[in-house]
């Protein structure tokens, strides 16, 4: 009997004696609504005051409720829909004037793969199509099921989702190459050559506007600036370093979230600005004012993150992508092409546990399934504390080497120093149900009723989580389910199918620690040959990332 066939019935029996609701999450597929080869989720709806969806109690019909917003892809970017510049990083527009070059140039000094002639030539003909043949649209954006796409939209992007469930994002026009929409409008923004919109509370909403429009002879040679506004007011934040332009560099800032303190009478935004010798650095934006367009605003460097350190361009750049009402901030931070940690050039993700603290220090996530120098994407954080996104399930040297692979994972983090006492047991209980630590989200899905379900899914990146605990989650399917239930099997043999996509992970009412079986790995080696994949399914499993990948 081969050693796959063992773990296979191990797994089959171990199930069959454990109780009927094993498992933490229930994946639930959902449908797009729109065409596309690839349907990735991107942002779950809030759950305000509701109770959690890990509660006995807990009604399954509103726990799977939560509506997802999400978008498809028929190729990869060209560069990301969302960033502000090519990369992420690219504030001279260098790289992306050098069309094919320009991207293998990128690929060879920034992330060192040894297959960067495929990398390039991926990204450089969806960007050649977009930029030179025609305007075909490639991200189609949904929320549950109905499509969301504004009046002249070619691609559109959900960032994120408003108490109301309205979208907050941005679209291209021919005119525009990025235009934000939300519920919230304002005169003064929508005069902008290009704006963004990356989170709102339904009052207000922040993102960055642009001094050209992206297109046509204004294509590069731009800058960008955070920016909040309501529909009575609008905030351009100063840019840190003071110059808009500074020889080839054109300076840059965005704010990605935000959480108003009224007891504190301030508010607190986190992104990125721009700082001396034009680097684009995590920052936490103070507003004097619990009314965020009245206030004066300063901008607040992460320390440890920042790209400039002792001297040396050790990060590319970084920015701070999330807060919560506990002001825990969480970002990423891109490791420099020339100073690669452990064989990678990666994106490592931090965390501040008090924005509002006299010394603002990144920590970077480290031990269990963080390992030293590990990659990935930061989703987000609830006001549990509770973080989710991508990390390296690999670790072997990219740098002259292949991509890793990446898998999502969940990390409850607990009592902070702006917690509120009287939310310590419930934080606390939370923490307990994760047994304290944190993991790939693949090893909560397994076992117990659900488990012929969940196995036909691999959980690739969780982009979101709401307080009741439902993750929005991209997935790679093998429809029927692996061939075992561990990480590495097969699907059908390698011969099947697999597709990417969207999925919510939705909490099993009344699962605790006791629920959680981790997946095995089958000691026969299971590397695919790639029968079946389209581009998705197959550069998925490595590091595709053009979710909000900080490759600079």
């Amino acid at each position: 009997m081969s050693s796959k066939l063992q773990l296979t019935t191990l797994a089959v029996l171990v199930s069959a004696a454990l109780p009927a609701q094993a498992a933490l999450y229930k994946v639930v597929e959902v449908a797009p609504g729109v065409s596309g080869n690839e349907v990735y989720g991107t942002a779950i709806q809030p759950s305000g005051s509701d109770a959690s969806c890990f509660d006995s109690g807990a009604s399954s019909a509103t726990c799977e409720g939560y509506k997802l917003a999400g978008e498809t892809r028929n190729r990869p970017d060209g560069f990301s829909y969302r960033e502000e510049v090519p990369f992420a990083m690219d504030n001279s527009f260098g790289y992306i004037e050098d069309d094919y070059d320009g991207f293998e140039d990128y690929c060879f000094y920034q992330l060192g793969y040894a297959t960067c002639e495929y990398w390039a030539s991926d990204r450089w003909s969806s960007w050649y199509n977009e930029t030179y043949s025609s305007n075909t649209p490639n991200s189609l954006a949904f929320i549950e099921g109905s499509a969301e796409k504004p009046s002249g939209a070619i691609n559109t992007v959900i960032n994120s989702l408003d108490p109301s469930g309205q979208p907050v994002g941005n679209f291209s026009t021919s005119s525009k190459r990025n235009e934000a929409f939300s519920a919230v409008t304002n005169s003064t923004l929508t005069s902008k050559a290009q704006s963004r919109a990356w989170a709102s509370d339904g009052t207000y909403t922040v993102g960055s506007t642009s001094s050209k429009s992206g297109i046509g002879g204004e294509r590069y040679y731009y800058s960008s600036a955070p920016a909040i506004w309501s529909a009575s007011g609008f905030v351009s934040i100063p840019r840190a370093g003071g110059y808009e332009v500074d020889g080839d560099y054109y300076a840059q800032g965005s704010m990605r979230d935000f959480y108003i303190d009224s007891a504190g009478g301030k508010t607190y935004g986190v992104g990125y600005n721009n700082y001396s010798d034009q680097h684009m650095n995590a920052t936490i934006f103070i507003g004097n004012s619990a009314t965020p367009t009245s206030a004066t605003w300063s901008s607040a460097l992460i320390y440890n993150a920042q790209v400039d350190i002792s001297g040396d361009n050790i990060n590319s750049n970084s920015v701070a992508t999330n807060i919560n009402k506990n002001l825990v901030v969480v970002g990423q931070a891109k490791r420099s092409g020339g100073f690669p940690q452990n064989g990678a050039a990666s994106n490592r993700l931090f965390i501040v546990p008090d924005a509002s603290a006299s010394s603002i220090n990144a920590s970077f996530f480290y031990g269990g399934i963080f390992f030293d120098g590990a990659g990935g994407e930061m989703g987000g954080i609830n006001n549990f504390n509770e973080i989710v996104g991508r990390i390296d399930s690999e670790n072997h040297r990219e740098y002259d080497g292949k991509q890793r692979r990446q898998r999502a994972f969940i990390y409850p983090y607990g009592m902070t120093p702006k917690t509120d006492s009287s939310e310590e047991t419930a934080i606390t209980a939370r923490r307990a149900i994760f047994k304290n630590k944190a993991w790939l989200l693949d090893d909560l899905t397994n076992g117990g009723s659900e488990s012929s379900n969940n196995n036909q899914y691999r959980i690739y990146d969780a982009s979101d989580i709401n307080d009741a605990g439902v993750i929005s989650a991209t997935a790679v399917k093998c429809s029927g389910g692996y061939d075992s239930t561990s990480h590495n099997a097969y699907c059908g043999d390698g011969n099947k199918d697999e597709t990417v996509v969207a999925v919510k992970l939705v909490p099993i009412a009344g699962s605790d620690a006791a629920a959680i079986q981790p997946r095995s790995y089958d000691s026969t080696a299971t590397e695919r040959q790639g029968a079946g994949l389209g581009f998705g399914a197959l550069t998925i499993l490595g590091l595709f990332g053009f979710m909000r990948k900080r490759i600079k």
